[in-house]
């Protein structure tokens, strides 16, 4: 029974590993492809988070996955991701909803922040919200996006299934010569 259990992790292991880095390739030919705009996958978009503006809630290190919504149905004490500039997005909580010559726009803060945001965030700024937070996983997710980490992960996965063979064969070879 031990050694289904371990079987069975390691098949666990293997899928998500797989699962993994067909996400990680679908994002990096998708990112070539639209110059600019954040790699989604059915929806989903997965972010960093590098500051510490939205601890305890968000740390640093943590991988967030930021869902689609319409900003129509944003509210206030959602956690959004919206772009600050080219370059730069943010993640934070709304505190307000205001109304400027007609339009919509949210007020945000990081909950460590002392502060409100400087500037108002309109409708097409916004990325999406916060779904989900898996603790420390940005880490690795951040390791996995230099050359360095893309060898390193195909090296492990290359030795899982290299072990996996191995261990076929060296089954396939005891059984046949015990009924020899």
């Amino acid at each position: 029974m031990f050694k289904n259990a371990i079987r069975w992790c390691g098949n666990v292991l293997f899928a998500s590993l797989v699962l993994l880095s067909v996400l990680a390739m679908v994002s990096v030919v998708q990112y070539k492809n639209q110059s600019g705009q954040i790699p989604s996958i059915l929806g989903f978009k997965t972010m960093t988070v590098m500051t510490g503006s939205m601890e305890p809630e968000l740390q640093p290190g943590d991988m967030i996955i930021v869902r689609e919504k319409n900003p129509i149905e944003l509210q206030v004490d959602d956690v959004i991701t919206y772009q600050l500039n080219q370059h730069t997005l943010v993640t934070h909580r709304i505190v307000s909803l205001v109304e400027k010559d007609g339009e919509s726009f949210f007020l945000t803060k990081g909950d460590a922040n002392n502060v409100v945001d400087n500037d108002f965030v309109s409708p097409d700024k916004i990325v999406g919200v916060v779904a989900f937070t898996i603790p420390k996983l940005g880490h690795l997710a951040q390791v996995l996006q230099t050359p360095t980490g893309i060898i390193l992960l195909s090296l492990i996965i290359l030795l899982i299934i290299t072990i996996g063979l191995i261990k076929r064969i060296l089954t396939a070879q005891r059984k046949e010569s015990s009924h020899t």
